[in-house]
């Protein structure tokens, strides 16, 4: 593993990713002009720019295809791109794809971005890779333990109990997320992960915050997930005891 330390993102990169960060749409303009500048060459630079316009624009098609580009030309030296890339990718559910470039960001620049990779593999559902990555964490931040660790920990050993593997409950996230691409829609705030229990059992719960739609239009995508679940023919564990679910936000 690399010893480098986090090579420090120009300050125009540093601008657009609290925007990509803040979900600010109405500032975006102000930023077109630069953008197009700096999109003109085939340098990281240029499809990192395109990428966060796209991002910022909704549009998923032109999104992927400045990531593709971007990762295919990264080096150490421009480490801090895959963290911004990351998070461009959050919002419309490609949280592998994000946990992936969180971790590669890690490997080249260890005293940073390990926070972000054990949260997007959360987020993924690789949560015995996230057991891993505590490991680390609790090696490099002794006096500190992540504020995940808890939820980690309880998560494994349910998924361990349902004999569910991280794959399986990717492959569940990804359903959801398919459905949320498919209508153009973005993930609104946080994604609500917990463990509920009540008198007949406990469940992993799965909630995918969005906003701007009616309570008819959110049950219509509960009953489309749901379907889609039924389709698949998953396993009966996975699909009675880990439950993701379309939330209004504020819910």
């Amino acid at each position: 593993m690399s010893s480098q330390v986090a090579i420090q993102a120009p300050a125009f990169f540093e601008q657009m990713n609290q925007l990509v960060v803040s979900n600010n749409h109405d500032a975006v303009n102000q930023f077109k002009i630069e953008i197009q500048k700096r999109s003109q060459s085939d340098d990281v630079e240029a499809y990192l720019a395109r990428g966060m316009l796209a991002r910022l624009e909704g549009d998923i098609e032109a999104l992927d295809a400045n990531y593709q580009h971007a990762i295919a030309a990264i080096s150490a030296k421009h480490v801090y791109a895959l963290a911004i890339y990351a998070k461009c990718l959050t919002p419309f559910g490609f949280f592998s794809q994000a946990a992936d470039l969180m971790r590669q960001a890690f490997d080249l620049s260890p005293n940073t971005y390990l926070d972000d990779a054990i949260h997007f593999y959360g987020l993924a559902g690789h949560f015995h890779q996230v057991g891993k990555l505590l490991k680390r964490w609790d090696k490099m931040s002794t006096d500190k333990a992540h504020p995940f660790s808890q939820l980690a920990r309880e998560v494994i050993e349910f998924m361990d109990e349902k004999n569910v593997s991280d794959a399986d409950l990717e492959g569940l996230i990804n359903l959801s997320m398919s459905i949320l691409r498919q209508y153009q829609l973005s993930i609104a705030a946080p994604i609500n992960i917990s463990l509920l229990e009540d008198e007949d059992g406990k469940w992993f719960h799965y909630g995918i915050p969005l906003h701007e739609l009616s309570v008819e239009k959110m049950v219509e995508l509960d009953f489309e997930l749901a379907d889609k679940i039924a389709d698949e023919k998953l396993s009966t564990n996975l699909t009675a005891y880990f439950i993701p679910t379309f939330e209004m936000l504020g819910d």
